[in-house]
């Protein structure tokens, strides 16, 4: 039997002399362990710079791999070969299994786009080794390798091979019942304060805070430092800055696609970073965590769990499940939809409201408007501005109907920081709107 491991490593690159770090597979059959040097030298050359693109690409090359482990015509052969031989046969048949085992269990994961996106991935590794000169039966260009599900023949076969009873839900049905699960819409009030209430370890919910006030992505979150430099000097505990302006500004750097932006920060919601997580726990953090690596933790890293280990996207990514399980448990009306990145749409959709103000009803906010675009643009760190203009400007919309009548405290609040909205909110100052 064949299991993968999946092991993140760090080191200089002797190729480019610079730090790297990214995912390696390391195949176990019987007694032997292997490292499997093809995907890991893909994984190399495509996902050193992001360890979650890298975990995403390496956890869909060991799924593929351990499902060609099951194939007959591959238990004779060592998985070291295995992109050798490897058919469009055998690609075509690994989606096949897995839209059977959906069917079959009647569950919306994986839909039927989520397969054809891992498909993707793993078409890129076969064009990796392709370009690169390592011979393989995957002719990436025909795309003979793509299951089409929505053919009828194939469809009966994957009923078939699943022994649903007549009545049962095709794929058809469960792909439109995940895409209901996953309908956007933003985060209302109330699951904000359940939401925040479900961590267990208050960095975490100090993290979604600072995310609802910023639109960082978690990855980003995770390099905010405890003393900054260089553009970043001015960040430290909010006890030691000038507390002058109204709003900070924060360059962050080897973002998603490697890009550098300069986003705003309230004076409000440092103000809250300092008093929920660095007064009160970060000494004893940092305290352990030069127990646990044998010195002091760099003035680079801010964010550390109760262990004293620094948070990862990863964790945050754990976490956030964690807590969302627990509020889906005490309060029925908490949607499954929600995690973490719902911090990513609540920023730009209040700034929206605030930036319009009531005309973001009328048809004057259809138009971009450039200073609006601007902000966006860097706080988001999004290239496609059209589009997401429009997706949020018709969010603020839903959020300003949905508190019709109270338009004008809406605003107030639009205007506020995260920490002074969230604190009353829990006072019960403003409206949940559900």
């Amino acid at each position: 039997m064949l299991t993968i491991e999946r092991k993140v490593v760090k080191y200089i690159s002797p190729e480019l002399g610079i730090p790297v770090s990214h995912y390696v597979l390391i195949a176990h059959t019987g007694q032997k362990s292997q490292l499997l040097s093809f995907p890991n030298l893909f994984l190399y050359s495509t996902s050193r710079l992001s360890i979650s693109t890298s975990s995403r690409y390496s956890s869909i090359i060991s799924m593929f791999y351990r499902y060609l482990a099951t194939e007959e015509n591959f238990k004779e052969h060592d998985p070291s070969v295995y992109h050798a031989i490897v058919t469009d046969r055998e690609i075509k048949r690994w989606q096949y299994s897995r839209q059977t085992a959906r069917v079959a269990a009647q569950s919306l994961k994986p839909t039927t786009a989520t397969i054809y996106e891992d498909l993707k991935i793993l078409l890129k590794y076969f064009q990796w080794l392709n370009t690169s000169g390592y011979g393989t039966n995957i002719n990436v260009e025909t795309r003979t390798s793509v299951a089409r599900f929505n053919r009828t023949k194939l469809l009966s076969y994957i009923q078939a091979k699943a022994r649903t009873t007549i009545d049962a839900k095709n794929y058809r049905m469960l792909d439109k019942e995940a895409r209901q699960k996953h309908r956007r819409a933003l985060i209302t009030n109330s699951e904000i304060k359940t939401y925040l209430q479900c961590f267990i370890d208050p960095v975490y919910a100090t993290l979604f805070n600072l995310a609802l006030g910023t639109a960082m992505r978690p990855m980003d979150l995770c390099k905010f430092p405890f003393l900054g430099n260089g553009a970043n000097s001015h960040i430290m505990p909010f006890s030691e800055m000038d507390k002058t302006p109204e709003t900070f500004e924060y360059t962050v750097y080897n973002s998603k696609g490697n890009k550098t932006r300069t986003i705003v920060i309230h004076r409000d919601d440092l103000k809250a970073l300092d008093e929920s997580y660095i007064k009160p726990h970060l000494n004893e953090r940092r305290r352990k965590y030069q127990e646990r690596f044998g010195h002091e933790c760099p003035l680079s890293i801010l964010f550390l769990n109760k262990h004293g280990v620094p948070v990862t996207a990863a964790k945050i990514a754990s976490r956030g499940n964690a807590a969302k399980t627990r509020a889906l448990e005490i309060d029925e009306n908490f949607r499954e939809s929600i995690n973490f990145y719902e911090s990513r749409h609540w920023w730009p959709t209040m700034f929206l409201i605030r930036f319009f103000g009531e005309k973001i009803l009328t048809e004057s906010a259809d138009v971009m408007w450039a200073a609006a675009g601007e902000v966006l643009r860097n706080q988001m760190g999004h290239e496609d501005l059209e589009t997401t203009f429009e997706h949020y400007i018709d969010m603020a919309r839903v959020v300003t109907l949905a508190n019709k009548g109270r338009t004008t405290e809406l605003l107030k609040h639009a205007h506020s920081g995260v920490h002074s909205f969230i604190e009353q909110l829990n006072r019960g100052e403003i409206a949940l709107n559900e």
